[in-house]
């Protein structure tokens, strides 16, 4: 969407990213460094105009997490295919066909597991120290 066309369609905006755009969508800690951008997450609110509106939806990739969830105003969708492996050890078994647009609306969320657990756990994105439970696999250097 560029500037010229941005009010083409006022009903129903979709973007697509294949990287995640909002570092707070990104549940390992240790990487809110490397994913996310606020670049982007500011191009993502200008096409949506800042808050968002109630067709505004983000879909991104690349994460291999599945997360559906609003932020802000503005719905984050991933729904990754990865392997049948990777879908069930990342609880994500069901996941397909993963549907958030019908009958001229939005769905209800699906049920994603980080998406879910954060929306009762808060979280703390600029914190980047590992996880007790992986820390105790490594030593400081």
């Amino acid at each position: 969407m560029n500037e010229k066309n941005k009010d083409t369609i006022k009903e129903i905006q979709r973007t697509g990213k294949t990287y995640v755009q909002k570092r707070g969508c990104y549940f390992i800690q240790t990487s809110q460094r490397l994913f996310g951008s606020d670049w982007l997450e500011n191009r993502v609110r200008s096409i949506h105009v800042g808050e968002g509106s109630a067709s505004a939806c983000h879909v991104f990739g690349h994460t291999r997490f599945c997360w559906d969830a609003v932020l802000d105003g503005i719905g984050y969708v991933q729904a990754p295919l990865a392997y049948p492996r990777e879908r069930r050890m990342n609880g994500g078994e069901n996941w397909l066909p993963f549907c958030i647009y019908s009958d001229g609306r939005f769905v209800q969320l699906s049920p994603c597991y980080w998406s879910d657990y954060y929306a009762v756990n808060s979280r703390a994105p600029h914190n980047t120290q590992l996880a007790p439970w992986v820390a105790r696999f490594y030593k400081p250097i």
